[in-house]
């Protein structure tokens, strides 16, 4: 398994499970304030990247071990990433936008290391 597909596997679980998370009421007034609830365009965005986050995990997870491994491989991922993203929702849910995004931005460049790596 390569280094760079098993975090770039990591980020975009994370990632993903970050954006279902800020299109839950919940999750959403933990970060921005009691009572606070999301905008349903934004609600429905966060959904629709989160689902988009999972289905390139799974994505890479497959490309890395195979359609024999690659899906046990995924639910590892997210199971990973997800609890980390427990983690980080209750012990410091004011950072998990601000990682999410440091995490988003590295995923290109995770991206290009892998594939730079598949074909070397």
């Amino acid at each position: 398994m390569n280094p760079f597909g098993f975090a770039l596997a990591m980020v975009l679980a994370y990632c993903a499970w970050s954006a279902l998370a800020l299109g839950m009421d919940r999750h959403y007034a933990d970060i921005h304030g009691r009572g606070a609830e999301p905008p349903e365009a934004l609600r429905r965005r966060m959904r629709r990247l989160g689902t988009l986050g999972i289905v390139l995990t799974f994505a890479v997870a497959v490309k890395m071990q195979g359609w024999t491994i690659g899906p046990v491989g995924c639910l590892g991922f997210l199971t990973m990433a997800g609890v980390l993203q427990v983690l980080s929702l209750t012990y410091v849910p004011a950072r998990v936008p601000v990682w999410s995004r440091w995490m988003m931005y590295a995923a290109p460049v995770l991206a290009l290391l892998w594939i730079a790596d598949m074909l070397a």
